[in-house]
């Protein structure tokens, strides 16, 4: 090709034809900056893609954080569930006259201290942080991550580890589960031993102050984990649903 055109404006130039050469050569310019436009704006389309797809790559990354948070949000459903029936059974034993074994006190015992603990994962959004948070497009969308991730789930985190402290006293509740129980060795018929929990006052458990304490210590905590999960529940949902239109419009 470059021979061609090199061709053309030798014999123009041979010919003595220098108003058509210089026609010629501005032709020839025009037609190189048009080559060179084309080719930036080829350029800056496959860029584009590559950013879009790269921006489509971190909001499933986001997505999948969301959704691993709604199953963390599930499980913790599940665990204050069973420590919330076994409060009522608790509570319900303490206005009976019945005479419960002891397996059963320590089995809804144990089960009312089922320990909780909430924490969020912010995989995905740091790893798009950490790459420019403006790589997201859509102003909306970047305005709701910082929010989510920077507000309101760091928020609630933290809450609930500050109250679950508060609550949760641990040198209290070890003092109030002493003055409950009292360990024993028993022997078992294969000749080894094992430590088991046995009321101190078997008559009377059901009725201790430290008993009904440890009850409204640990339904404190439920009610607190109960507000706070639904408050995050409706941030991670919301969200979720704003990434996942992004990704089906894309």
């Amino acid at each position: 090709m470059i021979k061609f055109f090199r061709k053309i404006r030798y014999s123009l130039v041979s010919d003595n034809k220098m108003g058509k050469y210089f026609k010629y050569a501005v032709g020839e310019i025009i037609l190189v900056v048009i080559g060179i436009l084309i080719a930036l704006q080829i350029n800056n389309w496959n860029q584009s893609k590559r950013d879009k797809k790269f921006e489509t790559t971190m909001l499933k990354e986001i997505k999948g954080s969301l959704e691993s948070d709604q199953f963390t949000i599930k499980i913790l459903r599940r665990f204050i569930q069973r420590k919330q029936i076994s409060i009522q059974e608790l509570l319900e034993m303490t206005g009976s006259n019945k005479v419960y074994q002891d397996t059963v006190l320590l089995e809804l015992y144990n089960s009312m201290n089922i320990p909780l603990t909430f924490n969020y994962n912010k995989g995905g959004y740091e790893a798009i942080k950490s790459v420019g948070i403006n790589r997201i497009t859509n102003d909306s969308l970047r305005n709701m991550l910082i929010l989510t991730y920077e507000a309101l789930l760091p928020r609630a985190e933290r809450i609930i580890a500050i109250r679950s402290e508060e609550l949760a006293n641990n040198d209290y509740k070890l003092s109030l589960h002493n003055a409950l129980w009292k360990r024993i060795r028993i022997k078992m018929p294969d000749n080894t031993y094992k430590l088991v929990s046995q009321p101190l006052d078997r008559a009377n458990f059901l009725n201790q102050t430290e008993f009904l304490d440890r009850i409204k210590i640990e339904q404190d905590i439920v009610n607190m984990y109960n507000f706070w999960l639904g408050n995050v529940e409706r941030d991670v949902q919301k969200c979720l649903e704003v990434v996942s239109k992004e990704l089906d419009y894309d």
